[in-house]
Order: structure tokens, then sequence, then C-alpha cells
């Protein structure tokens, strides 16, 4: 292993300010006591503290114990351990007050003791007193306030000391302790919501009431810590500065992201930067096997008071400039050049970034306009309210966002523009006092659906003229009106996105010709735009996009084979051994085209079934797998439902699925990802049940696929999925149901869900066996559907469905043997089913079975209809129970009381 393995201190300069310019991931920063130690106690010095804590009687062993040890660090954990178990942990957590406190100033030494007794004293020094702050913290502060919010992600520590927290708030970026001295750790929601800048102290916090310092403690697994570094890595960079990589939780947990290949699902990148040069020193401790592992890098010889040093070179003005509360951006009042920048890739459908947002890059378009004249008219009041851009998926909602936001930050000074990161916390009337105390604000969320219950609890504090607060939203229509964008029409005024004029078009046309982007090259500009209006018109009118026109116009009969290529190219980045990104992309189109064709219904892939597709928990969805997506195929996002950009690309890919044979292998792939989510009981807001129970949208032989896979996914625990397979082995029309349900028959009582899904089962194995003419087994199972001793309680759809089916194979029956006793039984069937469900739905289902309206049988009571049911095919269910071996246990008579009841229930509640 040479030199060139192992990166230096100018290396890993260059990769940060890379990042910097970039901002495509954000920076996860793991300080160790490197840093600190340059004006707070070493560890032998923290030893010695510990001691002078110990009492008198236990010195004696302290020592002893203390001088068995070769290391200093494990010195240090031993000194812990002792004082732990003579003098308690209070006394530990003073001992490391007083160490911290060494580097407060304002506390005279003579008063340490004193102070270090008292928590809250020491929390008001934390806030008020004055601090020696190391090179290190205050050059990273600098930098890390150059970066813009989508970059800054919360900070690690081993550290006790509040030295981080003060450095940023030192450079105007508000930070929050959060102590983690056990396993017991804060949610991913916390995280999110939290106002300030998250840092997250792994061994414990100075003030408060525990630590990890005995071996024990520090060395003991924390499953708790490896789910919440797992959702940190996801899409991060991560860089680790002044720590020696003790094989402590921190480091058990980061061997089992790093070492287990995930950091390469997660798109994590580890750049750890070792003080030390000699590398077999390095790697022949915590850091054995780390090096060649996907996803990390070392750096030799990096001091990290020397890591910052050239973005101390930068003005203090613009990083005062740059700095913005967490999970937000300042808008830049001049957009940086980008070397990396492609105009084309937002022609092809990409997402837009702030490059594209630059004056003259893409034109204004009509609707732009509006907003931002919309936007104004609030901003030359002081605030109070704000405008959304509404429209469906594709029609330059985001990149029009973009566009006004950087217009007013260039244009109105007096005003800070921020742009909301993903992961951002929620918008609380703390969080926006804080915001406005800073000057007047304009607050710009693209996907704002995700914030419009927010918007409605804290409009007494920005809805009203000159508040200081005005807001620049995009959000999916649906999604909007959905949730409390109704209510909050006074203050958002929306303008909708949908469709282009005839200027329109000829701007696109004119700027495509000035980045050499027109399609088939050598195009008159009246031409190309005469045909983009005219498409986007014609799609307007079909509710189609304007994305879906510049496909027409660019590609039109080439899109097949464009999408076909890209397919190709999906398919070679594997995820795990059977399973790569294009069955991935192939499983959102699937859903798409089957559930929600132009994206506004909310039953796409959800990021949770995108996961579990490829067998990964969810967290994994939004490192490798959406992001090369998003970058490769262009996909989108509503709320947390994954898209392609457009219906004619997810029909294309469909189609392309069935012809290179990959079909059956994705539908299975969703239903399958959707039955396993559902046995590790995911909330329903997930989105799971849309991929679960998908084959009840398709025809054969995809609701066959669809449905296996729902079967995979649910193991041996749920009979439900069972059911939609013998639903759709049915439809398939190849005689295949009844055999399924005759094997599943002796097995019911064994799945968790059997009351559930019992009466289902039952209905479909009737209406299976009637196809293959066993008319009597086929109507006393249906029969039994409607029993009182069966499953859970029958409800009115249930009920339906059973005397459908019942009336059905009760006429074949009577059809087949001539029997009197049972052919008046499709009638009462068909007047049941009127009481229960209303005429409307007995006339659509069982209209050909009705008596008229004299009819004596319609003129008896339900007591008697459903008496008379009972009495025809009792017998008929016996017999069905043994020809099936079905395991239900049965009272030997059947009994209709509660569909007596569902009868009998007033008409007007029969139809909620």
């Amino acid at each position: 292993m040479g030199p060139i393995d192992f990166g230096d201190i100018t290396d890993l300069k260059i990769r940060l300010r890379f990042l910097a310019e970039e901002a495509d991931r954000r920076l996860v920063t793991v300080f160790g006591s490197g840093i600190s130690s340059e004006v707070l106690p070493s560890v032998p010095q923290l030893t010695d503290i510990f001691r002078e804590h110990v009492p008198k009687a236990g010195l004696a062993r302290f020592d002893e114990t203390v001088a068995d040890a070769a290391d200093p660090g494990l010195k240090y954990q031993n000194a812990a351990a002792v004082l732990t178990k003579q003098a308690g942990e209070p006394t530990v957590m003073r001992a490391i007050r007083k160490a911290v406190l060494q580097a407060c100033p304002d506390v005279h030494e003579k008063d340490v003791a004193d102070v270090a007794r008292d928590e809250e004293r020491c929390r008001e020094y934390a806030r008020t007193g004055k601090w020696l702050i190391p090179r290190g913290y205050r050059r990273f502060a600098q930098f890390f306030a150059s970066l813009s919010g989508r970059a800054r992600g919360p900070i690690i520590t081993t550290n006790f000391d509040p030295l981080i927290e003060i450095a940023l708030g030192q450079v105007g970026i508000p930070a929050m302790p959060i102590p983690i001295p056990t396993d017991t750790v804060p949610a991913m929601a916390q995280l999110d919501e939290a106002i300030a800048h998250p840092v997250l102290h792994i061994h414990g916090y100075w003030t408060g009431k525990a630590s990890s310092n005995v071996p024990t403690r520090i060395t003991s697994a924390r499953p708790g810590l490896d789910d919440v570094l797992r959702r940190l890595l996801t899409n991060s960079v991560v860089l680790v500065v002044g720590y020696s990589g003790w094989l402590d939780s921190f480091m058990r947990s980061m061997r089992s992201q790093v070492l287990d290949n995930k950091a390469d699902l997660l798109e994590a990148e580890v750049l750890w930067a070792a003080y030390e040069t000699d590398a077999d020193a390095v790697t022949s401790g915590a850091l054995d096997g780390f090096v060649g592992a996907p996803g990390f890098t070392l750096y030799l010889g990096v001091d990290g008071h020397e890591l910052f040093t050239d973005e101390l070179e930068q003005d203090a003005t613009e990083t005062e400039e740059t700095a913005s509360h967490y999970g937000y951006s300042r808008v830049p009042r001049i957009l940086p050049d980008s070397a990396s920048y492609q105009p084309a890739a937002f022609a092809e459908g990409g997402q837009p970034v702030w490059a594209d947002a630059a004056p003259g890059c893409w034109p204004v378009l009509r609707s732009t306009a509006s907003l931002e004249q919309k936007v104004v008219e609030y901003l030359r009041v002081g605030g109070g309210g704000g405008a959304v851009a509404i429209g469906p998926l594709g029609e330059g909602k985001s990149l029009a966002l973009r566009q006004v936001a950087h217009a007013v930050a260039s244009s109105r000074p007096e005003w800070n523009v921020l742009w909301r990161e993903p992961g951002a916390p929620r918008l609380t009337k703390d969080w926006l006092n804080d915001v406005r105390s800073a000057g007047k604000t304009l607050i710009c969320v693209d996907e704002a659906d995700l914030i419009t219950d927010d918007l409605a609890s804290t409009k007494d504090v920005w809805a009203t003229e000159a508040s200081g607060i005005a807001f620049l939203l995009a959000s999916q229509d649906r999604l909007w009106w959905q949730g409390a964008g109704s209510t909050l029409r006074p203050w958002i005024e929306d303008v909708l996105f949908h469709g282009i004029t005839n200027d329109d078009a000829r701007n696109i046309a004119l700027t495509w010709q000035g980045l050499g982007l027109l399609p088939n090259g050598s195009q008159e500009i009246d031409t190309v735009s005469e045909r983009l209006a005219a498409s986007a018109g014609a799609m307007a009118a079909e509710s189609n996009t304007l994305f879906g026109a510049v496909l027409d116009v660019r590609y039109g009969a080439s899109l097949g084979a464009r999408v076909e290529d890209l397919v190709r190219k999906l398919h070679e980045i594997k995820l795990t051994d059977s399973v790569d990104l294009g069955d991935i992309f192939g499983g959102i189109c699937v859903m798409q085209h089957t559930l929600d064709k132009d994206g506004n219904r909310g039953r796409g892939a959800s990021r949770s079934v995108i996961a579990a597709m490829a067998g990964l928990d969810p967290v994994f969805a939004d490192g490798k797998i959406l992001q090369t997506l998003g970058r490769e195929a262009a996909v989108t996002f509503a709320g947390n439902r994954v898209y392609c950009r457009h219906p004619s690309i997810a029909a294309t890919v469909v189609d392309y699925l069935h012809r290179e044979g990959t079909a059956s292998k994705v539908y299975e792939l969703v239903g399958q990802a959707g039955g396993e989510r559902l046995v590790k009981k995911a909330p329903i807001l997930e989105g799971y049940r849309d991929a679960y129970l998908l084959s009840r949208s398709l025809s054969a032989p995809e609701s066959v696929w669809a449905a296996k896979g729902a079967v995979q996914g649910t193991g041996r625990k749920i009979l439900e999925s069972r059911v939609s397979l013998l639903r759709a082995l049915r439809l398939e029309g190849q005689q295949r149901a009844g055999a399924y349900a005759r094997n599943l028959a002796p097995e019911l009582t064994d799945y968790d869900d059997y009351h559930g899904a019992v009466r289902a089962f039952l209905v479909e194995f009737s209406i299976s066996l009637r196809d293959e003419a066993e008319t009597q087994t086929s109507a006393g199972l249906a029969a039994l559907a409607l029993d009182d001793h069966v499953g859970f309680t029958l409800d009115k759809d249930r009920a339906g469905y059973a005397l459908v089916s019942l009336a059905k194979s009760a006429a074949a029956l009577s059809t087949q043997t001539h029997d009197a006793a049972t052919k008046d039984a499709p009638a009462l069937c068909s007047i049941l089913l009127g009481r229960v469900r209303g005429e409307e739905n007995a006339s659509k289902y069982l209209g050909r079975y009705s008596p008229p309206a004299h009819d004596e049988l319609r003129q008896l009571s339900t007591v008697k209809l459903c008496g008379r049911l009972a009495t025809m095919f009792s017998k008929a269910a016996t017999q069905a129970l043994q020809a099936t071996k079905v395991n239900i246990e049965t009272r030997g008579v059947l009994s209709f009381d509660t569909l007596r009841r569902l009868a009998d229930r007033p008409r007007w509640s029969t139809g909620r």
C-alpha cells in the first residue's frame, strides 16, 4: 500500500472546497478531543482531575487501577470507572465541569470548584461567558457558515464541552447541544425539527447527568446510535477530525455502516483526517479494514487547527451574509459561476439548479412573471402573505421559484431571502420570530405541501401587513388543496402553472437555439415554437404538462429509443445480487402507469417501498437509489411519492419491461415490497398499501405477478395477500384458482389476519368453484361468508360481496339441478342487497334476479328473508366444509342475525 492510497491536508482542503462549491450533499462533521485539547485539559490531565475527586479511602485502589493500564486512554477510562464506583456519576460530571471551566476566563480559579457544583451556573456561563475557543473550531465555524444550508449537516462530537456551539454562535449560526451518553437517542424527527443547529455529544455533555467514560459504556453496543448514524450518513460527506479512533460505540457504528458496504448504498463518503503521518500506525488500530472500503478516504498529517485556514481569508461581511438558519440557505444576490453547469440537464427534464435561475439563462414564463408580481405586492407592504405556484408535475414551478427568489434577492437588499432545504425544521412561532429578528425575510419553499399545516398554525405571527415575513411557495395543486391550502387563501395567493403562451414558446425555442439545444439541429425557430405552443396547448387541454410538450417536440418518435437506452444503463447499476437500479425505476414506472399516470393522486411509489424493493431499510431510498435516479432518470417527487417526469416515459418503460422480459420480476418486486412493509407494521402513511394491493388494479398476467410478490413479501403470516392472489388467478381464467384455494383451506386459522380475511377468502373460493361448475359447494361457501360465527363481525361491504356471489351460485345451482327448494334464493339475495347496500347496487349487480315491486317476496320481513336463506343453505354449507376441508368453526346451522341487522338499518345510514 503506497502513499498514493492516502491523501494529505492539501488534498482534503481541495475536497472540502469542492464540496462547498457543489453543495450537492451535506457535510456531517465528527470532532474528537484533538481540537478541544488546545484549551482544555489533555486526557492525562483529566485523569488527574478525576483523582482529585476520589474519596481518600479509595485513592490507593484508584492509583493501583490506573497504573495497571499503559495506554493514556485506558488510564482515563479506568479512572472514570473507579470514580463512578466510589463517588457516583454526579461526582464524575462535576469533575468534567471543572475541566471544561478551565476554558472560561470569566470563572476565577478559586471559584471553579463551586461553579462546577452548580449545573445552572455552568449553563449561564455557556450562554453569556467569555470562552477560549480553539483555532480549529473558530476556523471551522467560518468555513461552516460559508456553506449553503443544504450542505450544513449535523455535527457529532465525543467531547463534553460547549466550545463548538459557542464558535458557531459567534458566526451567526445558533447551535444546540444534544447529549447522547447512553443509547437513548433522539428520534430523527427531533433532529429534523431542531430550530438551532444540532450538535450530538455522543459521550455526554458537561451539564448533563451522565457520560460515557467507563470502558463498558464506551464500548457497549448502541443500536439506537447505529440507526441515527445510518440516517445521518444518508447522502452525506462525513468528515472526521481530531479523533483517534478508539474502538468505542461510535467506531462500532461507523464500522457497521462502512465495512458492511452500506456506505455505497447510502451514497455516503467518509473523509478521515488523521493527525499522524505513519500510515501503518493509523491503520493498525480501530481503522483496520477501513482503507479500501467503498466511500472511505484516509488523509494523513492533518492538523485540525490548520485544515480550514484558507477559508479564514474570506471577508467577514461575506461570511455574515452567507450564514443562515439551520435547514435554510440564503439566496445569493449574485449567483456564482459553476464550472460544472450543464444547461442541457434541465432541458432534458432534470430538476433545476441555481445556475438555471441566472438572468438570461432560461426565459421567464408568463406564469412566473405573475408569481413575482404577487410576491412583490406583499414585499412592498412589509410582508404578511405571499404567493404559491400550483399545478401538475412538469409545469416549470421549481424553476420559476428559483428565478423569482433570485430576482428578489438581487433587487431588494432590505429583504433576506431564505431557501428551505430538504430536512429543514418545522416552521414554529419561535422560529419565525427568530428569523424576523434578523430583518425582513422572504421564505421560499418548494414542495410547500410539507409546511401548509405549519403556515396555518403560525398565522398570527406572519399573516398581518408589515409582519416582516413573506412567503414564496410552489406545490403540486392536489397536495396544496388537500392540505391547509384553502384556509391560507386570504394571505397566500395561488398562481396556476399549466400551459404556455405563444410568446413563452418562442422564448423557449430562442433559448434552445442560443444554447445549441434545438431539436434535430437545424429546425427553424418559428417551426419549433409553433410546434411547442401547439403541443403544449393540446396537452393542457388533456390535463397533460409543459414537460410533455417539450418531450414531444424534442424527441417525438425517438422517445422510446432514448428511454430504452436509459433503462439498459440503469440495469448496469447493481444494488443487490438480484436487483438493479433498472428494476427499481421499472417499479416506479409500473406504479405510476397503473395507479397515478399524471402524478396527481398521491399513489405513486413511496420512498419506503422503493427501498424495500431492493431489500433495504427505508433510509437507503434517499441514498444511492433516489440520488442516482434523480440524476440519471430525472425522477421527481410529490410528498413522499416518486414519479417519472412524464406519464409517457412511464408508459414507455412499462412497455419495454414486457419486451425485454423483466416485467414479471418488476411487478413481483413491487408487490413484495408492499408485503414486507405490511408485516413490519409500517405506518399506513408510508404508502405501502398501494404497492401491496397493486394486483387489484391490474389484469392478468400482471395481476398474478404483483399478487405473487405480495405473498412472498408477507411470508407465512398474512391471508389477505393470498386472497389477492386467489382473485388474480381466478380472473386469469386458467382454472388455477380452485386448486390454489384448496391448498390454503386447511391452514386458514394459521394466519395472523384470519378473522379479518376469512370472509373474503370464502367468497373468492366460492366464485372460483362456480367457474369450475361446482355450484353446490360454491353456494355453501358463499353462505358461510355471511354466517355470524365466521371471522370478524360482518359489515355491509363484505355482506354485499357475499350476497352477490351467493345469488349467482344459487342461480347456477338451480339451472344445474332444477331444485325447487333454492329457486327463490337469487331473488332473496337481491332484495337483501338492496336493503344493505341500496337499490342502485342491487340493480347494478343482481338486477337480473330482482323480483317485481309487487312480488310477495318483497313483502317479507328481513327476519324471514334471512331465515329462508339460512334454511336453504345450511346443509350446503356443511357439505362445502367437508368437501373443501376449509378449517373454520361453525355452529352447524347458519345464523344470519348480523345480516338482518345490516338490512334493517335506516336507509340514510347505508350510504355512509
